[in-house]
């Protein structure tokens, strides 16, 4: 199932970011938010606090949530990584430090216990996110986790692309990778939410031939899955929304 996101036709950043909280409702999550750095870390190694939009997340999380903006084991866990970032994996790692701890505890005292965090790696050390979380007893979407999880990374760069593009939120000018038409065309029914074959038929060649040029797409923009290929992609406005 491919989700309409819109965030291209969107009049203001809010109204973008009010998409996004729809479309990852239809996900499955319960709240949503998108953070940006121009730089994401200090010149001592440590991190900036980013700029966070939020979505349905009560209120006393986000006001609270200043003192630990800059411990927030969730970035510092997202930061290294280009893939999507399972806050399972973070809850109970030796890395933790006492304040972090307490950052995941502040979190869950509000029953916010599950989620996924999206990195965005921008030119020049800056960085972007967008995380999706689920409330106690609302994590249903990981009977489909894989699904969700892709559409997420695909959706959290659209989303990107569209507000950077518009409201002045690039780090720089990024590179831009030179993809042939018909490897344009490849990722673009994949960003649609087609198979392979739904594509083969859709542009009458032959399965083959689509995974060959999706598989050529993906190494010129370094993707290691498909909808990296077409996060990559969207990241770069190389695909039309």
């Amino acid at each position: 199932m491919q989700i309409e996101t819109g965030f291209h036709r969107a009049r203001s950043f809010d109204v973008a970011l009010d998409r996004l909280a729809e479309a990852t409702h239809a996900l499955g999550f319960d709240a949503v938010d998108y953070g940006f750095m121009r730089r994401a870390r200090t010149p001592d190694g440590q991190y900036n606090a980013p700029d966070i939009a939020w979505r349905n997340w009560p209120a006393r999380v986000r006001t609270g949530w200043s003192r630990f903006s800059r411990v927030d084991p969730f970035l510092v866990a997202s930061y290294p990584r280009t893939l999507p970032l399972d806050w399972q994996h973070v809850k109970g790692a030796g890395w933790l430090t006492p304040l972090q701890k307490e950052a995941l505890a502040y979190v869950e005292n509000f029953g916010i216990e599950d989620g996924l965090s999206v990195p965005i790696h921008l030119p020049d050390g800056g960085f972007a996110f967008v995380t999706a979380v689920a409330h106690e007893g609302h994590s249903a979407w990981r009977t489909q986790q894989a699904r969700v999880t892709d559409q997420l990374f695909v959706m959290a760069h659209e989303f990107h692309a569209a507000v950077a593009s518009r409201f002045g939120l690039r780090a720089d000018t990024p590179r831009v990778t030179k993809l042939s038409p018909r490897e344009r065309e490849m990722l673009s029914h994949a960003a649609a939410g087609l198979s392979a074959p739904e594509t083969a038929r859709r542009v009458h060649r032959s399965v083959e031939t689509v995974r060959r040029q999706r598989k050529s797409a993906m190494e010129k923009l370094g993707a290691h899955t498909v909808a990296q290929a077409v996060a990559h992609a969207m990241g770069q406005g190389l695909l039309s929304p």
